[in-house]
């Protein structure tokens, strides 16, 4: 179980590598299906990005929430990355609540935030994986794609 979830993690971290494919037109958000914007790109159905937003998101079954892989998750993360400073998040995505953490990154140009938060869509437990150009807290730059997957709680 071990090297699975460590595989796991490093499939999940790998958003740092872009490249676009231009096979995905569409990805799957648990039941929602999202249209790929001209200005976003999808090198899979479980990621979409572009130059200020990107989401990965990571399937849970029963078993791994029960052995709490999204803290197992969230803890390698911290492990493997490098930033200033990070705090407790509570947002809605496609009307699951979710909570997390918000990690302030050190040193990287393109997405200065992220943020690692666990919930349920649709009766699916999933951990998903955000990265921000700008504090999604305080912006009110999101695009309608972005709004799909963060809407903070008032």
């Amino acid at each position: 179980m071990k090297k699975f979830i460590i595989i796991t993690i490093l499939l999940f971290i790998s958003f740092y590598s872009f490249g676009q494919n231009e096979g995905f037109k569409k990805v799957q958000y648990s039941k929602t299906e999202i249209a790929v914007p001209e200005d976003y790109f999808a090198k899979d159905e479980y990621s979409i990005e572009n130059n200020n937003f990107s989401a990965q998101w990571l399937y849970l079954n029963k078993e791994m929430v029960e052995q709490g892989v999204a803290n197992q998750i969230s803890k390698q993360f911290e492990d493997q990355i490098k930033f200033s400073k990070v705090t407790g998040i509570q947002f809605i995505s496609n009307n699951g609540v979710f909570n997390g953490k918000k990690y302030e990154l050190k040193n990287n140009k393109k997405l200065k935030f992220k943020i690692i938060a666990f919930g349920t869509v649709d009766n699916q437990p999933l951990i998903l994986n955000m990265g921000f150009r700008t504090d999604p807290e305080l912006s009110d730059g999101s695009d309608q794609l972005m709004k799909k997957f963060i809407q903070m709680k008032k």
